[in-house]
């Protein structure tokens, strides 16, 4: 619904200056660009890159399973018993 009503706005919008000169046209677009701008450039600088150091300390290691505790229940896991296992083993 909301992409009809823009539609038609920026379609009236359009009509208006559709017959303008190139000029025109780019003054216009200067003037919407530098209206835009402010609220575009506030949201980017409140953004900062994140580092390795953010996230030092977010995890324990007490958590997790050791890794051959983790290959043994894996193992573990994919054997299953059947009466061809008593035949070989």
């Amino acid at each position: 619904m909301a992409t009809i009503v823009l539609e038609r706005e920026t379609n009236d919008y359009w009509n208006l200056i559709k017959d303008a000169s190139n000029e025109v046209k780019l003054a216009l677009i200067k003037r919407l660009s530098d209206a835009v701008l402010p609220a575009v450039t506030r949201v980017k600088t409140n953004k900062r890159k994140l580092t390795a150091d953010d996230f030092a300390g977010i995890w324990s290691d007490d958590e997790y399973m050791d890794a051959d505790e983790m290959a043994k229940a894996i193992r573990d896991a994919r054997h299953h018993n059947s009466s061809r296992d008593e035949l070989f083993f």
